[in-house]
């Protein structure tokens, strides 16, 4: 066998050459099954391999399942004790302080001019309470006493510095200033003064809630330092001499509620439980990423594997540890005594948090079909993870919320896109178990209201109206019932499956193969449209009509030879390919160029045929297409133009035929570095379709034959790089293939090794 420096580039092999012009296509050592029996048997191919692997890698599957949710719910439990801490503690004796003056106001920012107050109507007697007011204030807050400004009758009138008490010409005024100059002015007053007798006055006070509340008191102290003021200077301009209403402010005692509020799961929780399912959802992008960039999982598919059994395996596969996570969350909320956990049905917690696991699961087999470097993926996954990390952190955080985008006032198209992303589902699902066990915190007495628990009835029940939030319009949410965010979860599978088996067809690999867009309406994908073996006369005059006309230039005498000969229709060769031609780069979708303009081309118009019982080599320098016409052969390549035949079997519709009888040891090593040798090849033996009652004498055979027996239980990873090609070719040989191609196979064998 030539040396790999020669160039050497494949090797077909085929049994005894048949004598009809009709070429019988012969048996290999393959089994004839049924779709299902296809299907099964390579599942379980795959189920074994996924469960070998993750044996292998004990830490990082124990980690993904158990240890994630274990460690974040611990810290999650920690911090839940400390608030816990927090609201054990008491204050039996607030201390008191005086009640504090009114200090200068701000525009909308700290460089803005606004006004202190305006006040109507302007009269001796209010002037001189506005007056009073301004004196008996700046003895309180120790700055200059407010100016009496001159009254504004303008309602356009914008000020130029900080001002003091202004007069306006009525409430109306007041009302049309502050509504079309915004937050210019603190203060508002309107004085009603009825002579009597007896005489009485009057006032009622304009301000903005939003500037002076407190938390949970909606007025706040500035309301009645302001009040105070004007009594007072109403007292003493009315007594006709000065007037103190000296005001002591004191709290309440604060004792412990007598039932703690797990304030600290039903904020953070969807944010802790989050990161836990991204170690899943991570690993599974680095993994299939991973194959897809090592070329091993092309490899399995040229021994036979179907797309849908690949990824199935996946699927169930780690949704057995989206399942353990899912009950370890459970378990460990029950143990750490969460109230979301202890006060709701088991089950509804075990199939909430697996819907979300499955949920994201698709959405990493979606995103996987987007790219072909791990590294990508991992940082697309890093932007997934921070997107719904701020989701889950502040939309969920609390009721007021969590639950706006079903408010009348937030259009629908809000929920019904978000919906689309399983963080939110989940989010909205585990807020209402958390609104239903641990209640809700009223914002105006800042004490929780209980739920009532959360019960399977509870999942087709509407939240009660006092545990829903009210928005400032005074209504409350329409809040859809808490099953209907499984259905949605449901849904986020079901849609990135779709999207994944249909991206995964149209969108070309690394090798340039993919299929129209419209492919799922062909009956050639779902195999009721492929025909068995070709008629090879009809084939040949099909593709010599599609190919070029007449002889190419400065074709050498040999090569015309084998073109001719590979055209001739009396001519039955096992492998006869015709007019092969493959492109790239080319497209006509450039401006002012054409495909054939930008193209380069790897092999063009390639006539070459193959006898069974011979060994053919191709011999040239890099870039000759070696290599290309080898993978357009193994069907990892689409060719651009042309067609081959192989054993009857078209190479462009007919390849998972063709597969069944062909072996390939492509250029690079498609091994699992996990795997023993004896395991790799069981694995493509199933794949294959190789009885299993042969596999021990299959794995004996061939691995004594390239001299690996002794080492077939150690994993590929620790071979040599001849090792791995020596296994390689075993792995070719699988099946006895009626066509063996090879692609440089004896790299990094040492001299004088003869395989």
């Amino acid at each position: 066998m030539p040396d790999p420096s020669s160039s050497l580039a494949a090797g077909v092999g085929a049994a005894a050459s048949p004598t009809t012009p009709s070429l019988p296509r012969p048996q290999s050592t393959v089994q004839k099954r049924n779709w299902f029996a296809t299907v099964s048997n390579q599942l379980l191919i795959m189920l074994k391999r996924n469960a070998i692997l993750q044996i292998r890698y004990t830490r990082a599957t124990v980690s993904q399942c158990i240890l994630a949710p274990l460690v974040f719910m611990f810290l999650l439990w920690i911090l839940q004790q400390a608030d816990h801490s927090n609201q054990r503690k008491s204050v039996l004796s607030p201390a008191e302080a005086p009640l504090q003056g009114l200090y200068n106001c701000q525009g909308l920012t700290s460089s803005r001019p606004c006004i202190n107050v305006m006040y109507t109507p302007q009269t001796v007697s209010i002037n001189s309470i506005m007056t009073s007011f301004a004196t008996a204030n700046a003895a309180r807050t120790g700055e200059p006493a407010w100016a009496m400004e001159t009254a504004i009758t303008d309602a356009s009138f914008v000020p130029t510095s900080v001002m003091g008490i202004a007069p306006v010409p009525d409430a109306t005024f007041i009302y049309d200033y502050s509504l079309y100059s915004p937050n210019v002015t603190k203060w508002g007053i309107v004085f009603t003064d009825t002579v009597g007798p007896p005489r009485n006055v009057a006032y009622q006070v304009w301000f903005n809630s939003t500037n002076v509340s407190n938390g949970t008191d909606l007025y706040g102290r500035e309301v009645v330092s302001m009040m105070r003021g004007l009594d007072e200077a109403i007292i003493s301009v009315l007594n006709s001499q000065p007037a103190t209403l000296a005001i002591t402010l004191k709290d309440w005692p604060v004792i412990p509620p007598s039932r703690l509020s797990d304030t600290i799961i039903q904020t953070l929780g969807p944010v802790f439980f989050f990161c836990s399912e991204m170690v899943i959802f991570i690993n599974v992008l680095n993994l299939i990423v991973t194959e897809k960039e090592l070329k091993l999982r092309h490899g399995m598919e040229m021994m036979g594997l179907r797309s849908s059994v690949y990824w199935a395996s996946h699927l169930l596969s780690n949704s057995l540890l989206v399942l353990v996570g899912a009950f370890v969350t459970a378990i460990f909320g029950l143990a750490f005594d969460f109230f979301a956990f202890r006060n709701c049905n088991f089950g509804v917690i075990v199939i909430t948090f697996f819907l979300f696991g499955e949920g994201m699961l698709m959405l990493a087999f979606f995103i996987t079909t987007l790219v072909r470097k791990a590294r990508v993926a991992i940082l697309i996954g890093i932007f997934v993870f921070i997107v719904g990390l701020l989701f889950e952190s502040f939309v969920f955080s609390s009721s007021y919320v969590g639950y706006i985008w079903w408010d009348s006032g937030t259009s629908p198209i809000a929920w019904k896109v978000l919906i689309f992303f399983p963080f939110f589902n989940f989010g909205k699902m585990f807020l209402d178990i958390t609104t239903y066990t641990t209640g809700r915190l009223d914002s105006l007495t800042n004490t929780f209201i209980p739920g009532p628990g959360f019960s399977w009835s509870t999942l087709h029940s509407t939240l009660p109206a006092e545990l829903l939030p009210t928005y400032g319009s005074g209504t409350t949410p329409a809040v859809p019932v808490p099953v209907d965010s499984w259905k949605y979860l449901l849904m986020n599978m079901l849609f990135y499956g779709v999207l994944t088996w249909y991206l995964d067809c149209v969108i070309p690999d690394e090798f340039g193969w993919s299929l129209k867009p419209w492919f799922f309406v062909t009956p050639e994908y779902w195999g009721l449209g492929r025909s068995g073996n070709q008629k090879p006369v009809e084939w040949l005059r099909r593709e010599k009509a599609k190919g070029p006309r007449g002889d190419p230039e400065g074709e050498d005498p040999d090569v015309r030879l084998e073109r001719l000969r590979a055209l001739d229709e009396d001519f039955s060769p096992a492998v006869r390919i015709v007019n092969l031609r493959k492109s790239y780069g080319g497209s006509s979708f450039l401006p002012f160029s054409s495909a054939s303009s930008t193209a380069k081309t790897a092999v063009k118009d390639l006539c070459l045929s193959f006898e069974e019982g011979k060994l053919l080599a191709l011999l040239g320098q890099n870039g000759a297409g070696k290599s290309t016409s080898i993978n357009i052969l193994s069907g990892l390549t689409p060719a651009t133009s042309g067609d081959a035949l192989v054993y009857n079997l078209s190479v462009r519709s007919q390849m998972p035929e063709i597969r069944n009888i062909m072996g390939v040891c492509p250029q690079h090593d498609i091994l699992f570095d996990d795997l023993t040798a004896e395991e790799h090849v069981k694995l493509y033996a199933g794949l294959k379709g190789v009885a299993r009652s042969g596999w021990d004498k299959l794995v004996e055979e061939r691995l004594t034959a390239v001299r690996l027996w002794k080492v077939r239980g150690q994993r590929a990873g620790t071979y040599s790089g001849g090792m791995k090609r020596r296994l390689s070719l075993v792995i070719s040989t699988i099946g006895d293939p009626l066509l063996w191609v090879l692609d440089e196979p004896t790299t990094g064998e040492a001299d004088g090794v003869h395989l």
